[in-house]
């Protein structure tokens, strides 16, 4: 499967559509608990006065999102912790682990959600098992202000995901063992010109979410963690293949650039 994404990767570079700008740069708008930064680490939930999601990220640039990237019901007695950051390439990470700490098996329904930023007006341009690539309907059928998203949410059909109209959810049924974990992960990926989402955008939006879904990005992650991923079924690239991927999605942007 890798392989051929490397032959995807390579065909899209040279396929590239002309005239794509420069890629805007997403803000690091993820809520930390205090305030907003590039990441969060820690415990699931929510935290007082305004009951914000810990690790949620909000308007993540030019208003893509009013508050997405937080489990918002199913976890009931499960623990969460969670690692949430924004990567290079304006890809966001979610990473979640639940843990059973009581003595019989949990069999619980968790659901991922996020609110849009484009106030009901949400414009799915392409919808497959795991992917969903989406942006702001101007009216007349055409992206309007916001960046295109890529939602990932898993290669093996674990995850459900459904926008209604900009409601992002995505459903896992799980069964947890005492004293077992497992792990979720996400991903949304914006993709926009500097001045403003255009027909390339769908274009770069579809590829890379496709990208992810056959190759999610790992880097950081521990043995462990990888191991414990639940939502996706895919050996883990050895690091030359990673480099050739890196480097004809590095060559794909050094064409847009130009152009």
């Amino acid at each position: 499967m890798f392989q051929r994404l490397l032959m995807a990767v390579a065909l899209a570079t040279a396929l590239a559509p002309a005239g794509a700008a420069e890629q805007f740069e997403a803000s690091a708008h993820v809520f930390n608990g205090n305030g907003y930064g590039q990441s969060y680490l820690g415990a699931g939930g929510t935290t007082p006065l305004y009951n914000q999601a810990l690790g949620q990220v909000v308007d993540g640039g030019n208003g893509a999102f009013d508050a997405f990237g937080f489990y918002n019901s199913g976890v009931g007695a499960l623990s969460q912790t969670r690692q949430v950051e924004l990567l290079s390439g304006n890809v966001f990470r979610f990473f979640d682990t639940f843990t059973n700490h009581g003595a019989s098996s949990i069999t619980t329904t968790l659901n991922f959600f996020g609110n849009l930023g484009s106030d009901g007006d949400e414009l799915v341009s392409a919808a497959e098992p795991g992917l969903l690539v989406s942006c702001e309907d101007d009216g007349s059928g055409s992206c309007g202000s916001d960046p295109v998203l890529a939602l990932v949410s898993g290669n093996n059909g674990l995850g459900q995901a459904t926008i209604t109209p900009d409601r992002y959810n995505v459903s896992f049924s799980v069964t947890v063992k005492p004293g077992e974990s497992l792990s979720l992960l996400n991903f949304a990926f914006l993709a926009s010109d500097v001045n403003g989402p255009t027909v390339s955008d769908l274009w770069l939006a579809q590829s890379t979410g496709a990208a992810l879904l056959s190759a999610p990005r790992l880097d950081g992650l521990s043995t462990e963690q990888v191991a414990s991923i639940a939502n996706f079924t895919t050996p883990v690239p050895e690091p030359t293949t990673w480099a050739m991927l890196a480097m004809g999605l590095g060559l794909l942007a050094l064409r847009r650039s130009r152009a």
